[in-house]
């Protein structure tokens, strides 16, 4: 009896916890596109200037821009009533459709295991050729 009675206020607040962190991690995420996204309008701006990109500004400008067309439907989402609902169930069958700056440590992670996965699947395929 006393545990059931502690155990809904510690449902309730970590279910407030894990609506914070998630709230804290997606305004953090747009403050972070926002700064890329100024970021990238300099680059642009150097581009067509006709000057020549370096590696990493070339990254930066084709990241943004990709970002930049995935927010496209995250808004859209955000905009018809009680979609944002929907939005775990699409992640789950599109894990790439949010901008970048919105993936967490795990999901980055699980992506660079995935592709490291594969690279070595690649290899060997390779060298036993």
């Amino acid at each position: 009896p006393a545990s059931s009675a502690t155990s809904p206020s510690s449902s309730s607040s970590s279910w407030l916890h894990k609506i914070k962190d998630g709230a804290t991690h997606y305004w953090n995420g747009t403050k972070l596109l926002a700064l890329e996204t100024r970021v990238s309008f300099g680059i642009l701006r150097k581009v067509l200037a006709g000057k020549q990109l370096i590696r990493r500004e070339y990254r930066q400008l084709l990241r943004t821009s990709s970002d930049m067309v995935r927010l496209i439907p995250f808004i859209i989402i955000l905009i018809v009533p009680f979609l944002e609902f929907a939005l775990p169930v699409l992640l789950k069958f599109f894990p790439n459709m949010l901008p970048s700056t919105f993936e967490d440590k795990l999901q980055a992670e699980e992506k660079v295991q995935k592709q490291l996965k594969i690279k070595l699947q690649t290899a060997k395929f390779l060298q036993d050729m």
